[in-house]
């Protein structure tokens, strides 16, 4: 369900998005820092919080995904409309979003599999970003976003650990320019100090 902007004390419209990506559940750090964050926007009076985890109701882009993505908006087929439901669905999230919180473990080297799931159902020329002589202008523009970074093994600084670049070159990509990179690293042998220093950060941000 989709979930619309409210007034909030500040005077500004304030709709939050929380996208989680993690396999894991109960036992997962990246959602316990994600949580932890949407707690504190919690504390925005009349602040409007969308939730979605990409683990569900996703899918990965076909031929006929694309076609239809290409198709003018006034010509599409019934069947068309309804094959890009679900990428319509999650642009209007984007779209509708002020402050977005984007969590994250790693998997073998790379961001999660159902996390590339949505990035490619949201990046849409036309949508989410233009095309230019010079490249790609978004256009989800005057938005502000929160990465979450959990490892098990990997420090932030290796150069095996690409996705903090990855992750801002997409969110430039379709606009967003204002990121914000929490880390908890090398959970697997710094698990304490590493997850503590992620909820100081988390705690100490001006939201």
């Amino acid at each position: 369900m989709l979930a619309f902007h409210r007034l909030n004390v500040r005077g500004f419209l304030m709709n939050i998005l929380l996208i989680d990506s993690s396999a894991r559940i109960g036992a997962s750090e990246s959602r316990k820092l994600g949580e932890r964050l949407a707690t504190r926007f919690g504390e925005i009076p009349d602040a409007t919080m969308c939730r979605r985890d990409v683990n569900q109701g996703l899918h990965v882009l076909s031929e006929a995904h694309l076609a239809a993505y290409y198709t003018p908006a006034n010509q599409r087929t019934v069947a068309q409309k309804e094959l890009i439901k679900v990428s319509d669905i999650l642009i209007e999230e984007l779209r509708t979003c002020d402050r977005l919180i984007l969590t994250m473990p790693m998997y073998n080297f790379n961001i999660p599999a159902s996390l590339k799931m949505w990035q490619d159902l949201v990046m849409r020329e036309g949508e989410t970003f233009d095309t230019v002589p010079t490249g790609i202008v978004g256009k989800l523009k005057h938005k502000k976003a929160y990465i979450i970074i959990t490892t098990g093994g990997t420090g932030r600084a290796s150069p095996d650990n690409m996705l903090e670049p990855l992750t801002r070159l997409f969110l430039s990509g379709i606009g967003i320019e204002d990121q914000t990179y929490i880390h908890a690293d090398n959970l697997a042998y710094n698990h304490e100090n590493s997850f503590k220093a992620a909820q100081r950060q988390i705690d100490e941000l001006e939201i």
